[in-house]
């Protein structure tokens, strides 16, 4: 049984989604300890016990330790089934960070997998339902079919939101004799992650609120301030207003940025007290500083992206070597082995296949 400390760098959350993700991959039994010892409170919240639990049903695994505040959990797959699944977390947990923990490995399931999820679709401390939309999906259709509906936003406190995601793998992990043989066809197959380009062909913003608070052009507000703070770019801009029903009022606005071979992004999320304006100027200077560090990704997508160039490799330049960055190529690092390579004085993360 692999052993993996919780409170390592950074000691989120991160830790504990990449490393069931990559369990359930692999078929290596985990034990995780000290886990978020460096969040308070520490220990499980809701929306990890959730993915956990949801992967354990997808997985068929053994599981150990899995109740709210657990600082320690065992976890110990079998294969990756298709078929249909269904999760709710409950209030606000969010969704993006669930799909972070599950949609690794069920890429790889040995049918098509659906699964609706209700919980938050645009939460503080996790991507918008836009950015891993529209910003994570599209790199990871390389290795199967994938359709996300969006059937309702949820939003703080009470969440109530719900999509539904379908993926058709294109390569099933059972049909290999070795997990070698597996990753070996996989890398002969699918091209590398080479996003070292600096160019920008159009950016999308979407910028979504509740329909009560639609008397005080919240969407409006967002957008326009975001316009301003990106139209000296000389790109071509499309813009997207929509109101929605929710249970709880809110709002977040999503900016996405693609040139020929990336795509990269940034968002915020409304809060109460803060003026629209400074929402949309936030999620445009948090874009702006991609383009101004001449570098080719945002810091979100980097430390996503860590485990499928542990798949396939690649490279790409980011701004900031972040905690989450730092600690994925450290908990990928236990799977793939010594593949990684970060040049910390031109910001360039290189995944090289040994």
């Amino acid at each position: 049984m692999l052993l993996i400390d919780g409170s390592y760098g950074e000691g989120g959350g991160q830790i504990l989604r990449t490393s069931v993700a990559l369990s359930s991959l692999y078929k290596v039994p985990i034990r995780v300890i000290n886990i978020r010892k460096n969040r308070t409170p520490s220990g499980l919240k809701a929306q990890h016990l959730h993915a956990i639990k949801l992967l354990s049903k997808i997985t068929n695994a053994k599981t150990r330790g899995l109740y709210v505040k657990s600082t320690e959990i065992e976890f110990v797959p079998e294969r990756i089934k298709g078929g249909k699944y269904f999760e709710n977390i409950g209030t606000a947990g969010s969704i993006t960070l669930l799909l972070q923990a599950v949609i690794l490995p069920i890429l790889f399931a040995d049918d098509k997998v659906s699964i609706k999820i209700t919980g938050g679709t645009d939460v503080r401390f996790s991507p918008s339902l836009d950015y891993f939309r529209y910003v994570i999906l599209p790199y990871l259709e390389k290795f199967a079919n994938i359709d996300l509906k969006l059937r309702r936003r949820g939003f703080y406190p009470k969440g109530g939101g719900e999509i539904i995601i379908k993926i058709s793998p294109r390569y099933s992990v059972d049909n290999y004799e070795s997990m070698d043989k597996f990753v070996e066809t996989i890398r002969n197959d699918v091209e590398p992650y080479d996003l070292l380009d600096n160019n920008i062909n159009e950016i999308y913003v979407y910028s979504v609120a509740s329909t009560s608070i639609k008397v005080r052009e919240v969407a409006e507000r967002m957008l326009e301030s975001a316009i301003n703070n990106l139209e000296d770019l000389d790109v071509k801009i499309y813009k997207n207003i929509e109101y929605v029903d929710t249970l709880s009022p809110g709002a977040v606005i999503t900016i996405v940025a693609k040139s020929d071979n990336r795509i990269f992004g940034a968002d915020a999320v409304g809060e109460k007290g803060k003026p629209a304006e400074l929402v949309g100027m936030k999620a445009a200077m948090k874009l702006r500083q991609v383009i101004e560090s001449k570098v080719s990704i945002d810091e979100h997508l980097a430390d996503n992206l860590v485990p499928y160039l542990g798949l396939v490799g690649g490279r790409y330049t980011t701004y900031a070597l972040t905690g989450h960055l730092e600690t994925n190529i450290w908990v990928c690092e236990k799977f793939f082995g010594k593949i990684y390579k970060v040049k910390k004085n031109t910001n360039i993360f290189i995944s090289t296949i040994i």
